[in-house]
């Protein structure tokens, strides 16, 4: 099998980190080694050229600080989790206010021990 390039490396990651799957079913399936694929993954980040696509989206929140007025008065719940209060607006992605509410959930959880 001939070498494969830093542009079909980077291909691979890509569909590898699109896969959701481990690197050693992924690289199994694709005939080549998981050691490969994950070292290339760390070559091609630490040369700035880890595909954009390859990247898991990151949802940002919007934080206010106590007492502050909020922007808009659409209509929303308020979480209370010890000191944090989280207001919850209709359309909130539901993926990350599992992960907000986690978050607090086990940085009051661990404050209380």
């Amino acid at each position: 099998m001939a070498r494969a390039s830093a542009s079909e490396w980077a291909q691979r990651v890509a569909a590898w980190r699109s896969s959701g799957k481990s690197a050693a079913a992924f690289a199994e399936k694709h005939g080549y080694s998981a050691k490969s694929l994950q070292w290339w993954s760390s070559e091609l980040r630490r040369r700035g050229q880890a595909a954009p696509a390859s990247e898991p989206e990151v949802k940002l929140a919007r934080v206010f600080r106590s007492g502050s007025a909020t922007p808009s008065t659409a209509p929303s719940v308020v979480v209370s989790v010890g000191e944090a209060r989280v207001e919850v607006r209709a359309g909130a992605d539901r993926a990350t206010l599992e992960l907000v509410l986690g978050a607090l959930h086990a940085a009051h959880s661990g404050a209380r021990r």
